[in-house]
């Protein structure tokens, strides 16, 4: 059954008051429209600059013509304000929404009466019956709501917003919600790695894949699934997905920034919006990857510009400057994934509260060359494994330890360089690291963005490539990201690529994937590898462009706005800032490349004509 993506309100709501998000979105609800709720931003993280740029620039893409912030703390509201254009937003409290009904033509419609939990379940009621909701101190019913479409939305409690964030989703796609509790957090860790460790020596990969499946649809309990339907399980980390191969299903994740996840994948898919357009294939030839020959083969047969980083092209340096810098959108990797071996460090040292603290981390390494054939670019992934002697992925133990500023403390003393570890011993595995290999190091995605600030489609083809890769790409922008839960061969992962760019391409995706996985592992079989995450109704499609003038565009767009900053930082200590330079480089050598590749030809070509 064909989903199709909504249209999008012109109105969006910025809140962390769930309550008020839901009662707003209740009154602003429209059949086949999206409302877009977006949480606020976390001024309390190191990159809160970054936290609000990427709100605005979700609300930019979504292209909302009035902004409500609702219930959010006096410092975000001031800061949204600040870097949204002026008159675009405004300050919404709860007094307000008669007016805003009136506005929305529900002056008269009735009010649902419900409780503080299962919130989601209220507001879609209310949405599909047409009235607006009050929240009060009592029970709630605890019935999902049924689908009008064939889809629906399997949500997981513990954070309300997200609730109201997949009531909306629901409404837009006539979708039913089904509420289930929220996993114990050990347990979802346990389950993760029983995936990861599917193919370790010693384990009855069956077996263990088929009790995974038990305990997966045990969690979610008993469900009404549509006949011929689809699903979304909107939930914190768990492959949902796996344990119910009867129907096409995609993932979100309730944190973080679902709201910014959907927005992505809707925005996308609009009428008249460009399509998947520009492809990029990586193979650093560390595996067999037929799957890369034949996308090469068929996505230009479909019209798409695809360039290739391969062997030693694709180097650590090369993948990373891509990703975040060329504008492209969608990337297939072709590769081994997997956690690497690195360093526990261990620190000493007296907080500014005048504790003392050890604190010990796990370390992992991506390395990278730069020009300067003495210096290497060196990305850490760092993992605390325990502070005081209390193992820091134990949440029981973690709620009773007293945290205050230690890791606030460490991580500006390590960035001081002021801080040495007392010990440093090597360990096998950096749980979390998901490296990729390529050519000369591993690559340990940790996108600053993706595509040129774009929102690209990724296809990670690499074994085990889902677990912590598919949060790490949608937080960097990333509108659908698929990866796999374990092992899979070259002959398999051909099969899946091919079917995805060929018999159903134009497909939305969770359904190309469900059918491709259909036809390599039988209907219904309980090894599913492929996990898909982003909203339901997106597709690859190729619209018409002159795709090498609209990258050369975007090149130069590049080359001039980070040489600006480059300038600029210069213009303070006279030594400027080096990654300024260095991405203005990165475009410069694109620039230069891309002339000469498209265009200089075609310039020879027109001069000689015209002699």
């Amino acid at each position: 059954m064909e989903i199709k993506c909504p249209k999008l309100s012109p109105i969006a709501v910025v809140s962390d008051d769930a309550f008020l998000a839901g009662e707003l979105s209740c009154a602003l609800a429209r059949r086949r429209r999206y409302v877009c709720v977006l949480d606020g931003p976390r001024l309390g993280r190191d990159d809160r600059d970054a936290e609000v740029i990427r709100r605005t620039n979700a609300l930019a893409r979504l292209d909302a013509r009035y902004i409500f912030l609702a219930g959010l703390s006096p410092e975000s509201k001031t800061v949204m304000l600040e870097r949204l254009p002026k008159g675009y937003a405004s300050e919404v409290q709860r007094q307000q929404l008669p007016i805003i009904a009136a506005a929305s033509g529900k002056r008269d419609a009735a009010t649902l009466r419900w409780g503080r939990d299962r919130i989601g379940l209220g507001v879609l009621l209310a949405m599909y019956t047409g009235q607006l909701i009050v929240f009060l101190d009592e029970a709630s019913p605890v019935q999902p709501v049924a689908s009008r479409s064939g889809h629906l939305v399997v949500c997981e409690a513990g954070e309300p917003l997200s609730e109201i964030i997949a009531a909306n989703y629901a409404f837009s796609l006539d979708a039913g919600l089904h509420i289930i509790e929220q996993t114990d957090e050990v347990e979802r860790a346990q389950l993760l790695q029983a995936y990861y460790s599917i193919d370790a020596p010693g384990v009855d990969a069956s077996a263990e894949r088929k009790h995974l499946r038990n305990r997966l649809r045990e969690l979610v309990g008993a469900i009404d699934l549509p006949k011929g339907g689809s699903l979304t399980f909107i939930t914190r980390q768990l492959p949902f997905g796996a344990a119910f191969p009867e129907r096409p299903s995609t993932h979100l994740f309730t944190y973080p920034d679902l709201g910014i996840v959907v927005v992505n994948g809707f925005t996308a898919e609009q009428k008249g919006k460009r399509g998947t357009n520009v492809a990029v294939l990586v193979d650093p030839e560390k595996v067999r990857a037929p799957e890369i020959e034949a996308a090469a083969k068929l996505l230009p047969e479909r019209g798409m510009f695809v360039r290739g980083y391969r062997g030693r092209g694709a180097s650590v340096r090369a993948i990373s400057e891509m990703v975040d810098l060329f504008p492209y959108d969608l990337l297939i990797f072709a590769t081994h994934c997997g956690d690497a071996s690195g360093w526990r460090w261990t620190y000493d040292f007296r907080d500014s509260e005048g504790f003392d603290r050890r604190l010990v981390t796990d370390i992992a390494i991506g390395v990278g060359q730069t020009d300067d054939a003495d210096m290497l670019r060196v990305l850490e992934f760092i993992r605390f494994h325990s502070l005081d002697g209390v193992d820091w992925n134990d949440p029981v133990a973690k709620a009773r330890l007293y945290v205050g500023t230690a890791m606030r403390d460490w991580a500006e003393l390590k960035k001081a360089n002021s801080l040495k570890p007392v010990h440093k011993e090597k360990i096998g595995r950096v749980v979390g690291s998901a490296a990729m290999m390529m050519w000369d190091h591993n690559y340990i995605a940790m996108p600053r963005t993706l595509a040129a600030e774009g929102s690209p489609i990724i296809i990670n083809n690499a074994c085990v490539s889902w677990h912590e890769l598919a949060e790490r790409f949608l937080f960097s922008n990333a509108r659908a990201y698929v990866g796999t839960l374990f092992s899979v061969s070259d002959i398999e992962a051909e099969e899946i690529v091919v079917r995805l760019l060929d018999k159903y391409f134009g497909k939305s995706l969770p359904h190309g994937l469900w059918a491709a996985q259909n036809v390599v592992y039988g209907a219904g079989g309980d090894r599913r590898p492929y996990v898909m995450t982003g909203v339901y109704p997106q597709r690859l499609r190729v619209t018409k462009e002159d795709i090498p003038g609209r990258v050369l565009s975007r090149l130069r767009s590049g080359q001039s706005y980070w040489r600006r900053r480059a300038d600029v930082s210069r213009g303070y200590d006279g030594r400027g800032n080096k990654n300024f330079d260095d991405i203005a480089t990165f475009y410069a050598r694109e620039v230069a490349s891309f002339e000469a590749r498209w265009f200089a030809p075609k310039l020879a070509r027109n001069t000689s004509g015209d002699a």
